[in-house]
């Protein structure tokens, strides 16, 4: 099977920033994620919202972002959610038990 192109895109409001997550996120697209959210969950409080309706597959890798990223938020006291989340992702927070601290909306 063919790996999907991975890709990060983000867009911002006065209240919210999105972002959307599309293909695979896995040890080679990791970094490209974390490049991208970390410093927008260390730095700004404006509510983050991520969207992973076209995130098609994630490994342990990718959960690491999302740890990463909640960990920052929590520090500065900033909203994060993540939005459109197929059941199969979902299943991934679940069995790691990171749903019990991270918004699924």
């Amino acid at each position: 099977m063919k790996q999907l192109p991975f890709l990060v895109e983000k867009e911002e409001t006065d209240k919210h920033i999105c972002v959307y997550i599309h293909g695979d996120l896995d040890l080679a697209s990791a970094p490209q994620l974390r490049e991208t959210l970390l410093p927008l969950a260390e730095k700004d409080k404006r509510i983050l919202r991520i969207n992973l309706k076209n995130l098609h597959y994630m490994d342990s890798t990718g959960l690491g972002v999302f740890v990463a990223a909640l960990k920052l938020r929590k520090a500065i006291a900033g909203e994060m959610y993540l939005e459109e989340v197929s059941e199969k992702i979902q299943r991934i927070f679940q069995i790691s038990g990171v749903d019990q601290y991270i918004t699924i909306a």
